[in-house]
């Protein structure tokens, strides 16, 4: 896909949003019950390893990635273990704002939180995540002061308390093995992840930084580092 090519859909999709997400707003189920399966409590990765694979890593598209549902994207790792990896997309916003897809929770109303295509799995089903200074309720630790959840109690104790939120239509899934294989096939980049890139820095431009940023650490990697990320 040239640039040209890709201009256009990335225009297509935020465009096509209410229609992608017209599902979750009609009967939206907010997964932590479908995924509970997924989303784990793992060990912390040691610090050394900044690379490898884990919960709370950033999965980045590699330049030469070129299938449209992946390409230039930033996945947030909320889970990885052997039975395989689960994640959202960060970078790609809808124009349908959150309340739509949740008109009962009251205290959306005065914001203006958008959904974003969280992936191509399950996009009548809604991924949550908060930025909180200790545990909502019903949450999971994705990496410090980010928690996952499908919790409307978690929601609004985040939304009382001014906290940031970012729900996303959707999610991106893997199997045993099949991510491992598509890091060493050089499609993604990995790096630790980035609260202020998640919840803060417009979506716009956040794959070319990460991108170039990463490219860097593994250019200058020792090559057993690199292999490592792979399992």
């Amino acid at each position: 896909m040239n640039r040209g090519e890709m201009v256009g859909y990335e225009r297509m999709t935020r465009a096509a949003g209410a229609a992608l997400v017209a599902a979750a707003i009609l009967a939206p189920q907010l997964v932590l019950a479908g995924m509970s399966s997924r989303i784990t409590i793992a060990p912390k990765p040691p610090s050394n390893a900044r690379t490898r694979l884990a919960r709370g890593k950033f999965l980045v598209a590699n330049k030469s990635l070129r299938d449209p549902t992946f390409s230039e994207t930033v996945v947030l790792l909320v889970d990885y273990d052997d039975n395989g990896a689960l994640g959202v997309v960060v970078n790609r916003p809808t124009d349908v704002p959150l309340t739509a897809a949740l008109p009962e929770v009251k205290e959306l109303r005065k914001r203006k939180d958008l959904i974003f295509l969280g992936g191509p799995v399950a996009r009548d089903r809604m991924v949550l995540l908060l930025r909180a200074t200790a545990a909502p309720p019903q949450s999971v630790e994705v990496f410090e002061k980010v928690y996952a959840t499908g919790s409307l109690s978690a929601l609004r104790h985040s939304i009382d308390r001014g906290e940031a939120v970012r729900a996303y239509a959707g999610y991106a899934g893997w199997g045993p093995g099949q991510l491992d294989a598509e890091v060493e096939r050089g499609d993604w980049l990995i790096g630790p992840a980035d609260s202020k890139a998640i919840f803060e820095d417009s979506p716009n431009g956040l794959w070319s930084r990460f991108v170039e940023r990463f490219a860097g650490d593994w250019a200058g990697a020792p090559s057993h580092d690199i292999r490592a990320a792979a399992y």
